[in-house]
């Protein structure tokens, strides 16, 4: 398994998870790689607590603690703002794969955590301007410079307060190929959990946006809020391709339950970086578990099938009687209403759909 970052909806879990640390203290930072930092905490009521944070992937509660790198300079000056600060507020800047840390020592500082890209961490001011960097960077619309304002990228769409008009907006627009992959990218979901919420609103996840009908939509958002209630208090639901902060949907076993999410997530370490060899035995082994359950489906369609086809022929007289009969009487100018006034005396005949022209019979 390798991820290559959080989710947003994940990233939503573990912050949840980390709230217990609000009121808690900073008490070392470590440089443990070029990339990754590790701060020693101090939750009221809980004691000694290591967060690793991975700018770009991920971050976690840990129990591990590797031999550091000499601090860097951008580590010095954590430390120098951050030594005994106290933690006042964790939170994910809307739906994006942003976290920031409201800080508090004699004067309050934010700790900004991007994990989208290959991600960066920054200390600023109460007002704003970047104190350190763990890397400047400079694009066309924002700058990561010490001693300038700092300023968030322009935000995607907040799943989070999503409501059913932006929604139709959204799918209305949407230039993607079916409904799942539009709510994967363009609401900011991913694909695993646009697939998930599919299936809690029972909406077929091939289906074209333009298809997609009012009910549907609210169906959608039902969906989302469910998942986002669940992720209140997100537990650890390890299959053999992946990990998710509550258990899915679909037919794939869980092979391990945690209490949180970041065990989970301690347990596999699914952003550990493989070689490329192991990731074609990986991406074999998906492909050959896609396929078996792929069989698995056609076999059941065979099944039930040949199951129908089976009912039709034992009850072919019947059938066939009810067919000539409404043939018979359409050639008569009987209206519809009248025949199925008729067709209600038919005990076998259990539903009539005039609008459709079907007719439910059981056997």
């Amino acid at each position: 398994m390798n991820k290559k970052g959080l989710a947003s909806l994940e990233l939503a879990a573990i912050i949840n998870e980390l709230q217990f640390l609000v009121d808690g203290r900073i008490s070392q930072v470590y440089h443990q790689e070029k990339m990754e930092l590790l701060f020693q905490l101090h939750a009221k009521g809980e004691g000694k607590q290591l967060l690793k944070i991975v700018p770009g992937k991920f971050l976690c509660l840990t129990s591990r603690k590797d031999t550091p790198l000499k601090p860097s300079s951008f580590c010095m000056q954590l430390r120098k703002y951050l030594d005994n600060a106290s933690i006042r507020k964790i939170e994910q800047k809307g739906a994006e794969r942003i976290i920031v840390f409201e800080i508090e020592k004699k004067e309050k500082y934010y700790l900004i955590i991007e994990l989208f890209s290959r991600g960066n961490l920054i200390l600023t001011d109460s007002k704003d301007m970047i104190i350190a960097a763990l890397e400047q960077k400079k694009w066309k619309d924002r700058n990561i410079r010490v001693k300038e304002k700092y300023v968030f990228p322009t935000p995607g769409i907040d799943w989070k307060k999503l409501n059913e008009k932006e929604l139709t907006t959204v799918l209305k627009k949407s230039d993607k190929k079916n409904l799942a992959t539009s709510i994967a990218t363009e609401v900011g979901f991913g694909g695993l959990y646009a697939e998930e919420i599919c299936r809690l609103a029972d909406v077929d996840k091939d289906k074209l946006q333009n298809d997609v009908t009012e009910k549907e939509i609210k169906e959608i958002i039902k969906g989302i809020k469910t998942l986002l209630k669940v992720i209140e208090k997100p537990s650890g639901f390890i299959y053999e391709n992946q990990i998710t902060p509550f258990e899915l949907t679909n037919e794939e076993k869980v092979v391990k339950k945690t209490e949180t999410y970041n065990e989970a997530i301690n347990i596999l370490n699914p952003f550990e970086i493989i070689s490329p060899y192991e990731q074609r035995i990986i991406s074999a082994k998906g492909i050959i578990s896609n396929q078996k359950k792929s069989i698995k489906k056609q076999e059941d369609k065979i099944v039930l099938n040949t199951q129908k086809g089976e009912t039709v022929y034992e009850n072919y007289q019947p059938l066939q009687k009810i067919i000539d009969f409404v043939k018979s009487a359409r050639k008569e100018g009987k209206d519809w209403k009248e025949i199925e006034s008729e067709l209600k005396k038919v005990k076998k005949i259990k539903g009539i759909d005039l609008k459709n022209k079907k007719i439910l019979l059981e056997f």
